[in-house]
């Protein structure tokens, strides 16, 4: 992907991570924006104002390109179609310190953390957050605007539905669906699909009552 100038919604601590990565994939970063006009401690760019003015803050820092920094998959969701509809590009935000087959394809607006491996013929759909140390092995499905959190496994095929959440250092067998919406929680070691909306937890996964 060619490197534009952007801006990022999102100025917390994920926001952080995000303008490492994008660092890394050579985007240059106008400034960030957030739902109150400002931002957490330690951003290495200035807050140029509300999100709900982002078109403008954007034209008028000469950007055309845009990431959403925001874990709440819902959320990114919205202010990401909202951020397209204003005429922004998303851009991808790749680590250095990640590993990305060639055979592998990234949606829009996605992010490849520190750490995490994306192996051969993985398809990561817009939005999609994955997230450090993560590993995508070969033949999996993670679905747009879907957060595969820190530490997690997938064996090789998985499919990670649209707007699901594979919670922290969760384990999911090979061959194994997680429905849209879903929620794996932390630590969890998925041994069957996981319906769409469900909450599953423990070892091994089990639908919360």
């Amino acid at each position: 992907m060619e490197a534009v100038r952007v801006v990022v919604i999102g100025a917390g601590g994920h926001a952080r991570v995000v303008l490492e990565a994008l660092a890394d994939s050579g985007h240059e970063v106008a400034g960030c924006v957030s739902a109150d006009g400002t931002g957490v401690d330690g951003l290495p760019c200035p807050v140029l104002g509300r999100d709900t003015d982002v078109a403008a803050l954007a034209a008028a820092a000469g950007a055309t390109g845009v990431f959403v920094a925001v874990g709440d998959n819902a959320a990114r969701r919205r202010l990401q179609d909202a951020a397209v509809a204003a005429g922004l590009v998303p851009v991808n935000a790749v680590s250095r310190f990640a590993m990305v087959s060639s055979s592998a394809v990234l949606g829009r607006g996605v992010l490849v953390a520190a750490g995490a491996v994306v192996n051969a013929m993985a398809l990561v759909g817009d939005g999609a957050i994955l997230n450090t140390r993560c590993s995508i092995d070969h033949d999996v499905v993670v679905g747009p605007f879907a957060h595969v959190s820190v530490g997690v496994v997938t064996g090789g095929a998985v499919t990670v539905g649209e707007g699901a959440l594979v919670g922290l250092g969760s384990v999911v067998l090979p061959g194994r669906a997680i429905g849209a919406g879903a929620t794996v929680g932390g630590g969890a070691v998925v041994v069957d699909d996981v319906a769409p909306g469900a909450t599953v937890i423990g070892v091994p996964a089990r639908r919360r009552r």
